[in-house]
């Protein structure tokens, strides 16, 4: 997937624009960049993830658009973390608000709820998952829930089994970054996510990383 982290300009004149932030610092609108990915045709879908709430219904409205002028050709994923029940936290979208807003703009992409880092210290809880799956129950469309390597390795046993046996159509995301520990500490997370049904387990790494992982899937 490519990932773009959406906010939000305020103009002193005009509607709020959404932003997408790039590796070196710059700032396109997401509908730039988004035109800009149309004209490069590929295999990869892309990884809407809203950073800002209110950027939330602006997004998607960009969206809308470009899907009914032919501009948007890949699969779209729509995300954000997302508070909700146990996870609730002040600064989030809700999660309500962010089903209500998908189905009432744009619904036709992959849902890509997470979960706050606030609440993550002692792994992902039975009552988070709980809450998670409440959330999502009855969605027509196809759910990628976003879990954290370092709080997953925490995380009692059978936690991506459990997500996984909420739909057919469901996946997980597993994310992890340097900053937030080495691989060894997360490998054993990894390869067990990945245990539980392959094909419907993604990963977002950076690339050392991705290459331990490669190479511990080869030896096992």
């Amino acid at each position: 997937m490519i990932l773009l982290d959406v906010g939000l300009q305020k103009p002193a004149a005009g509607d709020p624009v959404p932003l997408v932030r790039t590796p070196d610092g710059r700032a396109l609108t997401l509908e730039s960049c988004l035109q800009q990915l149309a004209m490069h045709p590929g295999r990869w879908g892309i990884h809407v993830h809203i950073a800002e709430p209110t950027a939330l219904r602006p997004s998607l409205a960009t969206l809308a658009t470009l899907s009914a002028l032919g501009h948007l050709s890949r699969p779209v994923w729509v995300g954000a973390t997302v508070s909700h029940g146990s996870f609730m936290v002040p600064g989030y979208v809700t999660g309500r608000e962010l089903l209500t807003a998908v189905a009432e703009v744009f619904p036709h992409v992959t849902v890509a709820p997470g979960w706050p880092e606030e609440v993550l210290g002692s792994g992902y809880r039975e009552q988070l998952l709980t809450d998670m799956l409440e959330l999502c129950q009855g969605l027509w469309q196809p759910v990628s829930f976003q879990l954290q390597a370092g709080p997953l390795a925490q995380s009692p046993a059978g936690v991506v089994a459990r997500l996984l046996e909420a739909s057919p159509r469901a996946t997980v995301t597993v994310e992890h970054s340097p900053g937030r520990g080495l691989y060894a500490s997360v490998r054993a997370a990894l390869l067990a996510a990945r245990a539980v049904k392959k094909t419907r387990v993604y990963y977002r790494l950076p690339q050392s990383y991705r290459q331990d992982l490669l190479a511990d899937v080869g030896t096992h």
